[in-house]
């Protein structure tokens, strides 16, 4: 009836531009139908919330909430999956509201206010027509009157903020949610009994009790001598059954004793359990509900995992999931990489904070992806491989490691060495599943503006550096190092395959090899400056082959990586390292990294 083609999507608010609000100078943030806002405390994610909630539901802002109040805080929305279907629910007369300011299937929706404190009525709501709706009378950013905004908030319903400053308002709008098919069932019914009511109650009913109509009558008699020109009539509300499951609460009972209580006067971490409950329960009686092209209810919650242990923050994050596939868009703030799984986290957003640039946001992982790489297959693997990481995501710099030895034992030797650990230099250590990834990964980490370093086999340097330009293709040290691999081939009978060592029908592994190449006197001096090269690029390449040759690790399994980690405890740990010098020399590399970090 009013679009046509494109098969409907989802109704959801897709993208949020907020200005002025708090900590937030100007910044866009897309969202997905599951957001997870990750940051450290202070970094601005509640902002983003409150940005959210303000958006879509009819409130005025004091002076806390301006940034400079000497400017309007705004907030703009691109909210998509306006299909035929929805508007055809929305009914003629709201829908002819909408569709002069649609494009395609998409709407922009922008909310000023100028001025601190001022009633929510003087609050503008805007709307953009599009170019091709364009005429004489409507033409950019126009602002809607009561009849657009009925109609827009019957596709996007005031959102559901949990959060600790909302009090009970989170209990009573979940418990709205959850008793709706209530409404639908019996609200006819029980209109048709408070319209009785309605009857003794009315001022002029013909059924008007007794009692008010001799109130009115006696009270104005009283008022006529003292102010003669008006007269009052008793008005007595009629509630609706939505008016009483708005105000409903929850009475907590204690089991051992009977003794009841307001939900209200529980302690926070009682509160959040109980509303985590709801969530659940709401999650499942939603279940296959297909509420998607009709209304989209917005659920914001800032740390859902809140007081919660570690499988009930498992079972929070499941309900919150299957909500966000049952007509609700979930956005949330957390701390805890359990709230975001691998299916997530390349959507997730990175919210930072410094002084210049206020809260703002580090470019998504799916978006840097796209950004970098072009070639499919490359992109997935690359999505995949970054994505399994969500360490990254708490984490304001990144370690790539080529080989799992790396990722078992770093950590420990780290610690062991420095006295500090990677998340105290907000470290995340990151293992790649693949040296042929590290410029990919690399520069997708920059494209998200994440610092970011590689440890790599010395075999890097010969194989991939130069295809990743790392290293010039006719490298005076790689040539050097080369010519020893023939010598070594000539003497213990090593494969080569284009000048360089290979496993297959070979009785020395390729990594052996280079490990021989590497401790032959006349590599020193080679190596050292191909191991420069790459670190001032970024990348530290071990010079004796592998970290086992450094470490003195002799196999790579759980075994040899577990007696390492143990042997890491022991007073004498330092004398037994073959190479302390180097080890040292890596960890204050690692630490320089997160010194740049935070300069």
């Amino acid at each position: 009836m009013y679009i046509q083609g494109m098969q409907p999507q989802p109704l959801r608010l897709s993208e949020i531009t907020i200005s002025n609000l708090r900590s937030i100078h100007r910044q866009t943030f897309p969202l997905n139908n599951m957001t997870a806002l990750i940051g450290y405390n202070n970094a601005g994610k509640t902002n983003i919330l409150m940005g959210i909630r303000w958006l879509l539901s009819p409130f005025s802002l004091d002076v806390s909430f301006f940034d400079d109040s000497n400017e309007p805080v705004e907030v703009e929305g691109h909210f998509q999956g306006i299909s035929e279907t929805v508007l055809n629910r929305l009914g003629e007369e709201k829908a002819k509201e909408i569709v002069p300011f649609l494009n395609g299937e998409s709407l922009r929706v922008k909310k000023v206010q100028r001025v601190p404190g001022i009633p929510p009525e003087s609050v503008e709501l805007w709307a953009l027509v599009p170019p091709q709706r364009q005429n004489g009378s409507r033409k950019g950013w126009m602002r809607v009157g009561d009849d657009f905004k009925h109609a827009f908030k019957r596709m996007f319903p005031e959102p559901i903020a949990i959060w600790d400053f909302e009090g009970n308002k989170a209990f009573t709008k979940l418990l709205h949610e959850i008793f709706k098919p209530l409404e639908r069932r019996f609200g006819g019914e029980f209109n048709d009994i408070i319209g009785k009511f309605n009857d003794l109650l009315s001022p002029g009913g013909e059924n008007q009790a007794a009692e008010i109509k001799s109130f009115d009558r006696e009270v104005n008699e009283k008022l006529q001598p003292l102010f003669p020109s008006v007269r009052v009539e008793l008005d007595i509300p009629i509630p609706t059954l939505e008016t009483f499951l708005k105000t409903a609460s929850l009475k907590v009972i204690d089991e051992d004793d009977g003794f009841e209580r307001d939900i209200n006067r529980m302690g926070a971490g009682s509160q959040r359990a109980i509303q985590m409950a709801l969530v659940r329960y709401l999650s499942e009686i939603k279940k296959h509900h297909n509420n998607h092209y009709l209304s989209r209810t917005m659920l914001l919650i800032d740390s859902p995992e809140l007081f919660l242990h570690p499988q009930a923050v498992e079972l929070v994050r499941v309900a919150l999931k299957n909500l966000s596939n049952e007509g609700y868009q979930i956005v949330f703030a957390t701390h805890s990489a359990q709230m975001v799984t691998s299916e997530d986290v390349s959507t997730s957003l990175l919210i930072r904070k410094n002084k210049e640039r206020g809260t703002f946001m580090r470019k998504r992982i799916e978006d840097a992806v796209h950004q970098v790489v072009q070639d499919a297959p490359s992109q997935l693997q690359m999505l995949f491989s970054l994505s399994n990481s969500n360490e990254l995501l708490f984490a304001d710099y990144v370690l790539l490691t080529e080989g799992k030895t790396e990722w078992r034992v770093l950590p420990a030797l780290f610690e062991r060495i420095t006295g500090k650990s990677f998340a105290l230099i907000k470290c995340a250590l990151v293992r790649q599943g693949g040296v042929s990834n590290t410029r990919k990964s690399m520069q997708v980490l920059n494209a998200m503006d994440m610092p970011v370093r590689a440890i790599v086999d010395l075999d890097y340097a010969f194989t991939t550096a130069t295809r990743d330009g790392f290293l010039e293709a006719n490298d005076p040290d790689v040539k050097f190092c080369r010519n020893l691999f023939r010598e070594l081939a000539f003497h213990h009978h090593l494969r080569l395959n284009n000048g360089l060592p290979v496993s297959k029908h070979s009785n020395i592994s390729a990594s052996m090899a280079y490990s021989m190449m590497a401790s032959m006197p006349e590599a020193e001096r080679p190596i050292r400056s191909i191991h420069a090269k790459l670190r001032s690029q970024g990348i530290w390449v071990w010079t004796h082959g592998a970290i086992e040759e450094h470490l003195g690790i002799k196999a790579k399994n759980e075994g040899a990586w577990n007696g390492f980690v143990e042997r890491c405890k022991s007073p004498d740990f330092i004398k037994s390292l073959p190479d302390f010098e180097g080890i040292q020399e890596l960890c204050k590399w690692i630490i320089e990294g997160s010194q740049e970090t935070n300069s």
